[in-house]
């Protein structure tokens, strides 16, 4: 059995993104026709994951291990772009939690958050992207920055900081408005399609931290 996916232009969110639904395909050979014949055997929500019990009933055991072989990717797709994007993120994420801080703010827990930052310190050790041993002299650049400096994007936003903190005058940033982000094509592979980040990150996002499915999952 196929499971039918076909990537659709949206003109709404100028990108490409994922099928509201997906086709179950089963190709059976006609002998009098002497070719295979396509029976579409039915149709179903793309983030469904349990089929439908009298959709269920018509498949075979090899169907519907066709079946979960789909959504086994499918989700360890989602999965893998919900770390790349918070692993992207990650500067932004603990600078806009410091400023939080710095405002007064109280985490959820204060141990799992220490834990937490201790973790993700370790796991960039383990990665190979540890911090070296720091040299006599002059303090490193790194141990001046705050949460305004870390939240920075362009080259040109870095000059002005620089600039500005020369001035005195760091204390009034301008609004920086942050650049359209350019993204390479997704290569493509063999069997399921590579699914748009875009939506993968959304669905995720809503699932890791607002804990349900949301609007506009179909749409």
């Amino acid at each position: 059995m196929q499971v039918a996916v076909r990537l659709r232009q949206s003109e709404k969110l100028g990108r490409v993104t994922v099928p509201p639904t997906v086709a179950l395909l089963r190709y059976a050979y006609d002998s009098d026709a002497k070719r295979a014949r396509q029976e579409r055997v039915g149709t179903v929500p793309f983030w469904t994951d349990e089929l439908p019990d009298d959709l269920k009933a018509q498949l075979t055991p090899e169907e519907l291990a066709d079946w979960q072989t789909f959504v086994n990717d499918r989700n360890y797709q989602q999965e893998r772009a919900l770390w790349r994007f918070c692993l992207n993120n990650s500067v932004r994420m603990l600078a806009y939690a410091s400023k939080a801080l710095q405002a007064g703010e109280k985490p959820a827990s204060p141990t799992l958050a220490r834990k937490a930052a201790k973790l993700f310190m370790q796991s960039m050790d383990e990665a190979g992207f540890g911090e070296g041993k720091v040299g006599p002299g002059r303090p490193r650049k790194d141990a001046e920055m705050d949460a305004d400096y870390l939240l920075l994007r362009t080259p040109e936003e870095f000059e002005q900081w620089e600039r500005l903190k020369d001035q005195g005058d760091i204390g009034e940033l301008p609004n920086f408005i942050p650049p359209e982000a350019q993204k390479p094509e997704a290569p493509k592979k063999k069997g399921f399609p590579e699914y748009p980040e875009g939506d993968l990150i959304a669905r995720a996002l809503r699932l890791a931290f607002v804990g349900g499915e949301g609007e506009g999952d179909e749409g």
